[in-house]
């Protein structure tokens, strides 16, 4: 199982070990350490990238986070209590947010993306879905297997990581990661309730991306599976593409009309809120990693061979376009007109999209 995230952070880590001296200091988990300052954190890889009202916000390797409110033009390094790699952002309003990563934590901003601080990580994540578990284990054998995989995730470290984070409101969110993981809270991240009962994922699937949109809310994992939330059961029940690999994103177009997206240019479109898919033909072989809406209605998908993949028909057929200063895409958010603000392996980029 895996997820371009995990694959890309994975290499990185080899080459630093690589390279790493052997004498070394006290090991501090990254999760209680705050990320380094540099003036190159602009141009270090990022790995996400949303609009805060005007203003962009985004994050990446060793917990750098930067904004721009000159529509990408120039960016200034946020301050972020954790130097472990942040892999998506949130914000609902312009100046409340969430971003989420590796060692499980959860950041949150209420500057619009200047500061941050850490509400939530990895430990305190297992330690409350084992408390919720235990409460409810004798409820079945399905509740006991999912106690046992906790515990089991526990004494491997217990930091799982969160692959993506989507707030509805300042108060209602979601936090999603590997092996099930699904976190809601209703009072901003004071509190989380563990979801892990309420999917129909028995092979403990990476959860890679998760979207709403019109009350309906959706997850995207491996196996090519999207789940939506039934609003009468509370659950997430599994709508699966006609795709064996692993989908990496989930774009809204409307209240019934979505794509989800991954490996070897794979896109799927739904024109009934997830019940059914049909493979949309792509121009790039390459992984799709992200997506965005632009606000005309003119949809951009990007990949990791630098190919920026452009549909004026709500997602029925894709043209490529030719960025100026192609790089490893790995995030893409809706700028000024006919721009779009990227984040990829050489940091921020914004490119015309025509």
């Amino acid at each position: 199982m895996g997820n371009r995230r995990t694959f890309m952070l994975q290499s990185l880590g080899a080459a630093a070990m690589a390279v790493a001296p052997r004498w070394a200091q006290a090991f501090v988990h990254p999760i209680d350490e705050p990320a380094m300052r540099s003036r190159l954190a602009a141009r270090s890889p990022l790995l996400a990238v949303t609009a805060a009202g005007r203003r962009f916000v985004a994050v990446g390797f060793r917990g750098q986070a930067v904004l721009s409110d000159d529509g990408g033009k120039s960016w200034t390094q946020a301050s972020v209590p954790v130097s472990s790699d942040l892999v998506a952002v949130s914000f609902p309003t312009e100046k409340t947010g969430w971003a989420v990563g590796h060692g499980g934590v959860v950041l949150n901003s209420t500057d619009g993306g200047l500061t941050w601080v850490k509400q939530f990580d990895g430990r305190q994540a297992s330690q409350v879905a084992v408390e919720y578990l235990e409460k409810h284990a004798k409820e079945g054998p399905a509740m006991e297997q999912l106690l046992a995989d906790e515990k089991m995730l526990v004494d491997s470290g217990g930091t799982q990581p969160f692959l993506d984070v989507h707030f509805i409101n300042e108060r209602t969110g979601y936090v999603v990661g590997t092996f099930n993981r699904i976190f809601r809270t209703d009072d901003g991240g004071a509190t989380w309730l563990p979801l892990m009962d309420r999917t129909d994922n028995p092979k403990g699937l990476h959860f890679n991306a998760i979207a709403s949109r019109g009350g309906n809310v959706y997850l995207a994992g491996e196996q090519g599976t999207v789940w939506r939330l039934d609003q009468g059961s509370g659950r997430f029940l599994a709508f699966p593409t006609s795709y064996i690999g692993t989908l990496f994103g989930l774009l809204l177009v409307s209240s019934t009309t979505l794509l989800t997206f991954g490996m070897r240019g794979s896109v799927f479109r739904s024109d009934d809120a997830g019940v059914t898919w049909k493979r949309i033909a792509v121009g790039s072989q390459a992984g799709i990693t992200s997506g965005a809406v632009m606000p005309d209605g003119v949809v951009v998908l990007v990949t990791q061979a630098g190919a920026l993949e452009v549909s004026r028909d709500q997602g029925r057929t894709f043209v490529a376009a030719r960025p100026v200063q192609p790089m490893s895409y790995y995030g893409v958010s809706a700028g000024a007109p006919d721009q779009v603000i990227l984040a990829g392996a050489e940091g921020m980029r914004v490119e015309t999209v025509r």
